[in-house]
């Protein structure tokens, strides 16, 4: 049962369609992605599983931007920035 929820869930969360610039802004176009976006307020975050290159794995990825003095679009750039960065240090760094 709980392999069935499993799949269930991260197959929905394959298929969001928010948040494009965020976790998925600066990745590899062929990356998949498994993620769940928020806003509400001055809060923007992305959540989710990044599949590695090959045979690296998955990264698993939490940024909330809480309490923006910024603009939304702005908050997604950071979140790209970092979920690019996790990207590449656990591609290139060997950890599987």
């Amino acid at each position: 049962m709980k392999l069935k929820n499993t799949k269930l869930l991260l197959d929905i969360m394959r298929r969001c369609q928010t948040g494009e610039a965020r976790i998925k802004g600066m990745l590899p176009p062929e990356t998949e992605v498994y993620h769940k976006t928020g806003t509400i307020g001055g809060t923007t975050n992305d959540v989710g599983f990044i599949e590695l290159s090959g045979e690296a794995g998955e990264a698993a990825t939490v940024v909330f931007i809480k309490e923006a003095k910024i603009e939304t679009e702005e908050s997604e750039k950071i979140i790209a920035q970092i979920s690019r960065s996790i990207y590449d240090y656990f591609l290139f760094n060997n950890y599987y």
